[in-house]
């Protein structure tokens, strides 16, 4: 008899001091794994800059492509291209203009809606007017701009692609100007900068036609490159 008063004492004493549930959120507290740091930091490769227009990774043009070249590959078979002069004033106080086109494309996957901006420069009218067919003009620089879409749980915001996208990809930028981060390397000119939680703003230049541009300008408007051309105009030129 005493054996079960005992035992029945014992269980009254655990139910009325069982600890109450914890919340929910002190539980996943509590149930976070910490992953301890390696002892020795761990270099990444840095991977190689883009080469001209990429999508999924994959190069669909290279830079200096000519303009036909790029709608031939088009995402859409509507896109045309826009054309405009850009006034351009050297500092010898000549003012010229540079023939530049562009074409527009819009892009969509599960998280991200791009728009994306090809542009072309046509460099070969610096050196004569005749060239002004589609087919002189060149891939020199994309601009992207990238609106993340609704996630759900957890949403993505732009500093998560900006981390994980491009400073875990290319490593420390060669400059950060307080709202781009710029690379480079020996074909490409990269900049990237957060625009808000939902935007992201991408620039790429080729530096292989932006060094042709400045060597036209030379040829064709230095006082090297003025001499010259007046020599050959006297060529047929006799008294």
């Amino acid at each position: 008899m005493k054996l079960k008063i005992t035992l029945f004492s014992c269980f009254f004493w655990m139910t009325c001091t069982a600890p109450e549930m914890p919340a929910p959120e002190e539980i996943i507290a509590e149930a976070s794994i910490s992953v301890p740091l390696p002892a020795k930091s761990v270099v990444l490769p840095r991977k190689n800059l883009p080469k001209g227009w990429t999508v999924n990774r994959e190069t669909l043009a290279d830079w200096q492509s000519s303009l036909p070249q790029v709608l031939g590959i088009s995402l859409d078979t509507n896109t045309t291209a826009e054309f405009w002069e850009e006034a351009m004033t050297l500092k010898s106080g000549i003012k010229l203009p540079l023939k530049r086109a562009k074409v527009t494309f819009h892009h969509q996957t599960r998280i991200t809606s791009e728009i994306i901006e090809l542009q072309f420069i046509n460099v070969d009218y610096i050196y004569s007017v005749t060239n002004y067919e589609s087919s002189h003009y060149e891939l020199d620089g994309v601009l992207k701009t990238v609106e993340l879409r609704g996630t759900g749980f957890p949403q993505l915001v732009a500093d998560d692609v900006l981390r994980h996208k491009v400073l875990l990809v290319y490593g420390t930028p060669d400059d950060f100007d307080g709202t781009w981060h710029h690379y480079k390397d020996k074909e490409t000119e990269f900049s990237v900068r957060v625009v808000d939680n939902k935007h992201l703003a991408v620039q790429m230049r080729s530096r292989a036609v932006t060094k042709k541009l400045k060597h036209a300008l030379r040829d064709m408007y230095s006082e090297e490159g003025i001499e010259l051309r007046k020599q050959q105009l006297m060529g047929g030129f006799d008294l």
